[in-house]
């Protein structure tokens, strides 16, 4: 048995596992940072806010208030699969996607609810579907000033 090759075996493995640790430690940090994971949620949120305003601020003949709101909850259908589709490893950033995610969803199906009752003249059905989509909202604002204030470290 050569004992110089018997010595040398534990540092070689030692070497190795401190190459290893190394590049992992060097993988999980070129992860995206908090700020770039802020900034895409934020660039998201605003996206969703402006689609939504184009199409609901083109309601006239030419596109009725069914369809835009069709057309709405689409754009509310898209923002919260990119919002879904961010990687995000802050659990409080996790929180906040979560809350943008379910709030989208509730305001699509709001106003597929509120297309379908004003198509039928439902007016009992545009009604519920009205504070359904005021529900789904109200923490909108909250929700981003939160966001907001979580990112800039305040």
């Amino acid at each position: 048995m050569n004992l110089r090759a018997f010595m040398y075996r534990p540092r070689r493995n030692f070497l190795r596992l401190s190459v290893t640790a190394v590049i992992s430690l060097l993988a999980v940090s070129c992860g995206q940072s908090k700020v770039a994971q802020c900034n895409q949620m934020i660039q998201v949120a605003n996206q969703a806010v402006s689609d939504a305003k184009v199409v609901t601020s083109g309601v006239q003949e030419d596109n009725p208030q069914a369809e835009a709101m069709r057309q709405a909850a689409a754009v509310m259908d898209k923002a919260s699969e990119e919002m879904n589709a961010i990687e995000v490893t802050d659990e409080t950033l996790q929180d906040y996607q979560a809350s943008f995610v379910s709030m989208y969803r509730d305001t699509s199906q709001a106003m597929r609810n509120f297309a379908v009752a004003f198509e039928q003249k439902d007016r009992q059905g545009a009604e519920t579907a009205q504070m359904s989509l005021q529900q789904a909202t109200t923490p909108e604002k909250q929700l981003v000033d939160n966001l907001n204030a979580y990112c800039s470290g305040q």
